[in-house]
């Protein structure tokens, strides 16, 4: 049985995809594949169901005879770059990302600090599927959190990224996530003047009605505040929506900016990024009258990842607002991607000026929920066949249908001319 998605093992909290057994179990089965006495770093973000995930999965990697770094709070990042500063075998972020409070998940990250590949899941898998989630009561372990580990974690990012940001006003929406205090200690540190928002220890509001998935929220606080620049994190911080005064960026805008930049400065490895299918076909466009190669991976960070590593590249990124920065984490970090953001603003002086000729396709994209009559449909082949007939309908379009790893539905994206009825034809066909 393979337990990992698309990012990670995640569901409802309490499903038979998402439980105490199974956070239990991926605890033994990563004690037992690591070292003698392993360490396991770990890190979650505010849901109320995270510390219950975090006692189970510390039990399991105690009952495999290994050993936890709690490091409580903090994005997902983090549980990345302090395996690697701690030299540990292995770090799970607890953490279902943008989804709403009843789910969770768990993250896991090889000794790299590098989410695990598809070989390294089904290991994994393997093992916990080998063991038994005996009847346990969990214990109310007490595992303190890593000394200061919030101002360490604050302190490495403000090094990684050169930007003093003295006499800008920022605005933060923290989505009472992972983010909700060490955000707004890094904005301060590089001298920018901070309001935050949604920036409380509040499990049950995480990503309700705001962060990076709800970015309205942040925008209605934006208006008539005189702000230079505005950040919306998701649950986990490995995503972030972009506000230049009250006018959002999109997200598509932010990752050619970047590309632009680092061109610009001769940091872009091989003039070649990685996007995904969703990638829009005028963001490939605009790179490539810039002298820059678009690579397209398949859906998922850690599919960008890969590619990414493949090639020897330092840049990629999805529209979902996750960019991969690999000279300064191994992994999404919505905090260090909003100081970059702020470097390029502090330069340029306005980065929708200076993605001004990055300009999207037309496009829609739509999420279909699952149910009894169409979850036949949305097996991948099922989803290539529907994808290959109505090309021939509409042979301008290009068109992406998959089944979401993260929740159940269907996502459709169609880019071209005639995307709106090619769309009410996928629509109608897989909503039946």
């Amino acid at each position: 049985m393979n337990f990992f998605g698309t990012d990670g093992i995640r569901g409802t909290y309490g499903s038979s995809t998402l439980n105490d057994g199974t956070a239990f179990l991926l605890g033994k089965s990563l004690a037992l594949l690591g070292d003698d006495c392993p360490i396991i770093v770990i890190g979650r973000d505010t849901r109320n169901s995270g510390e219950r995930l975090f006692q189970c999965l510390s039990q399991g990697i105690y009952d495999g005879g290994g050993n936890v770094i709690n490091l409580g709070v903090l994005p997902t990042n983090a549980v990345g770059h302090f395996v690697r500063k701690f030299g540990g075998d292995y770090g799970v972020m607890i953490t279902a990302s943008h989804n709403p409070p009843n789910d969770n998940g768990l993250k896991v990250f090889d000794r790299y600090g590098v989410k695990l590949c598809t070989a390294k899941q089904k290991v994994v898998s393997a093992m916990m599927s080998g063991q038994s989630a005996r009847a346990f009561t969990p214990q109310k372990l007490f595992e303190p959190v890593f000394y200061d580990i919030q101002n360490i974690y604050a302190e490495d990012v403000t090094r990684a990224i050169d930007v003093n940001l003295e006499g800008l006003r920022v605005a933060l929406d923290c989505c009472y996530g992972a983010s909700y205090r060490v955000a707004t200690k890094v904005f301060e540190k590089v001298g920018a003047s901070v309001t935050a928002h949604c920036d409380t220890l509040c499990g049950d509001k995480i990503n309700v009605n705001c962060g990076a998935t709800h970015t309205e929220f942040l925008q209605s606080k934006l208006v008539g505040g005189n702000f230079h620049l505005g950040f919306a994190f998701d649950g986990d911080c490995d995503r972030v929506a972009v506000f230049e005064g009250e006018k959002f960026v999109p997200n598509n805008k932010v990752f050619y900016a970047i590309c632009k930049y680092l061109r610009e400065k001769s940091a872009l490895k091989k003039n070649t990024v990685v996007g995904t299918v969703l990638t829009n076909g005028g963001v490939e466009s605009a790179l490539k009258n810039i002298g820059i190669t678009l690579l397209r991976s398949d859906v998922g960070d850690t599919n960008v990842f890969n590619l990414m590593a493949k090639n020897s590249l330092n840049f990629g990124g999805e529209e979902s607002g996750h960019y991969l920065m690999t000279d300064y984490a191994t992994t999404a970090d919505g905090i260090i991607n909003a100081l970059f953001v702020a470097k390029i603003f502090k330069e340029k002086g306005s980065i929708l000026q200076y993605a001004r000729e990055c300009t999207d396709l037309p496009y829609l994209s739509k999420s279909i929920p699952l149910t009894d009559k169409n979850i036949a449909l949305a097996e991948e082949k099922s989803l290539e066949q529907i994808a290959l007939q109505l090309k021939k309908l509409y042979p301008d379009c290009r068109m992406v249908l998959r089944k979401s790893g993260t929740e159940p539905k269907i996502r459709a994206y169609i880019e071209g001319s005639n995307a709106f009825s090619a769309m009410q034809n996928v629509v109608a066909t897989l909503s039946c």
